[in-house]
């Protein structure tokens, strides 16, 4: 990039917009959290498993394969991601990537809703779409996430990021909600056990998927509707005349200097390193937090979807307060604190309804309702994390490497994604099978390795020379003599 070229990008980037434009591009940040809570979470999960059972006659065979496709799809993200964010840095423009594969994922997710629940092929058809889905899905927010610098000042990113973020827990209270619509109109489908290893031993004599099908076709019009207002949003672009195939070959050698400058860079592998734990243990927290709540603390159906809400709570409020805190104090300390409510967030659901008493009669139980304290702190941190991770990628990477940079984001994420279930799943099986511990406890020795982790990386968090002074002063990265202590 010239010099000239230079100072016309940093120009256009701190640009000031307005406020429907910021409003517009807000609202795809809430269609794609509806589309993580809904599609990911409350109907591809059930309905996979229960086309497993049905196809493979055991629910511990349908739970694996299942969770090989949603590693395949994470595996792809780590393998493509930071490519497809250099050629869309190349190309000076990220709106129309952000389109692309957004309407692949509505397309996709809608897709599942056709094909019948009694058909064998029904299961290797929606996990493929759904895997195609996941991977628009991602590689969405990545194009997303690096469209901030061109929507808000430096000064103003934290607080705009923050307002986005809270308004993004709109789609999760929708995407709740639509669930239990479908399920009063259409009907309840079968509850899948949240006993992961004791539901195998169970029998399903009658599987009713109700409106379970439909679910998807009903969240993916739902998305668009959402979604829809992003179309007219205004995004301030430095566009280059480059044919796709020139851009692929740039983009390739961009990679490699750029994985060369993200290396020799302390802060930046610090970051991804702490990212890689923090979020293994966020992932999991937040894919298993149903059966946990089921499994270990001992709610109902009905108590643990309060506790969801209790969450979702958390995490609305704390947006942006996380964003007001991280415009003054940067997202470094903002980063430890929001791991920090992780880590305590996770310890309350340990000890969560733990009848202590059948260890000893002298020890008193633990009562259940902690969980629902619990719940509210894992929203907190829910609820800054993204917002923090997205700004941090703003402070370390050069303005013109944006999308990239979250590219290599996305290889931390994207690979804790598929180790961390791997790890859960490890321990939950081995510490089950112990005399006396059984699988109630066997959910609490699993959820210990996840405070460990969030511990390792708030760790490392600490050795990160903080760049954020310097970044409000209107330096970017990268930053001269950073780690040079000045006499």
């Amino acid at each position: 990039m010239s010099e000239k070229t230079e100072i016309r990008f940093i120009k256009e980037m701190t640009e000031k917009t307005g406020f429907w434009n910021a409003a517009a591009w807000f609202t795809y940040d809430a269609a794609d959290t509806y589309f993580s809570q809904l599609v990911i979470s409350l109907a591809y999960t059930p309905f996979a498993l229960l086309l497993g059972i049905q196809l493979f006659g055991s629910y511990t065979v349908a739970f694996v394969v299942m969770s090989i496709f949603m590693a395949i799809s994470n595996l792809l993200v780590a393998i493509f991601g930071p490519m497809l964010g250099s050629m869309s840095d190349i190309a000076g423009k990220r709106k129309g990537a952000v389109i692309m594969v957004g309407g692949i994922m509505i397309a996709t997710s809608a897709a599942i809703s056709i094909f019948p629940t009694d058909s064998n092929l029904t299961f290797w058809v929606a996990s493929i779409l759904f895997l195609i889905a996941n991977f628009c899905y991602q590689c969405g927010r990545m194009f997303y996430d690096a469209q901030i610098p061109f929507i808000a000042q430096p000064e103003q990113r934290s607080v705009t990021q923050a307002i986005g973020g809270s308004l993004s827990f709109i789609g999760s209270v929708l995407a709740v909600l639509t669930s239990m619509f479908v399920g009063r109109i259409l009907g309840a489908w079968t509850h899948v056990s949240s006993a992961v290893w004791d539901a195998s031993q169970e029998t399903y004599d009658t599987i009713d998927f109700g409106g379970l099908r439909y679910l998807f076709v009903i969240g993916a019009i739902i998305i668009f509707i959402m979604a829809f207002p992003y179309l007219f949003h205004k995004e301030v672009q430095n566009p280059q005349s480059i044919s796709l195939r020139d851009n692929w070959a740039q983009s390739r050698k961009v990679f490699r200097s750029t994985g060369l400058e993200v290396i020799r860079d302390r802060n930046s592998v610090l970051f991804f390193l702490a990212w890689f734990f923090i979020t293994d243990s966020a992932n999991t927290a937040i894919l298993y937090m149903s059966i946990i709540i089921q499994g270990a603390v001992g709610y109902d159906k009905a108590i643990t979807d309060y506790v969801i809400f209790a969450a979702i709570g958390g995490s609305f409020l704390f947006a942006f307060l996380t964003g007001l805190f991280m415009k003054k104090s940067g997202p470094k300390k903002s980063f430890i604190i929001n791991a920090l409510c992780w880590a305590v967030g996770i310890l309350i659901v340990i000890f969560s309804g733990w009848n202590l008493s059948t260890i000893s009669p002298t020890l008193p139980d633990i009562p259940k309702w902690l969980m629902f304290l619990g719940a509210i702190f894992i929203g907190v941190g829910f609820g800054g994390i993204w917002i923090i991770g997205r700004q941090f990628i703003v402070v370390l990477a050069p303005p013109d490497k944006l999308a990239q940079y979250g590219g290599f984001q996305k290889i931390a994420g994207r690979v804790s994604a598929i180790v961390s279930p791997i790890f859960f799943s490890l321990i939950m099986f081995f510490t089950a099978e112990i005399p006396g511990v059984g699988i109630h406890h066997a959910y609490r020795f699993a959820l210990g390795q996840l405070f460990v982790f969030f511990l390792i990386g708030m760790a490392l968090l600490f050795f990160i020379t903080d760049p954020h002074e310097r970044y409000n002063a209107g330096e970017r990265a990268p930053y001269k003599d950073l780690y040079v202590k000045i006499r």
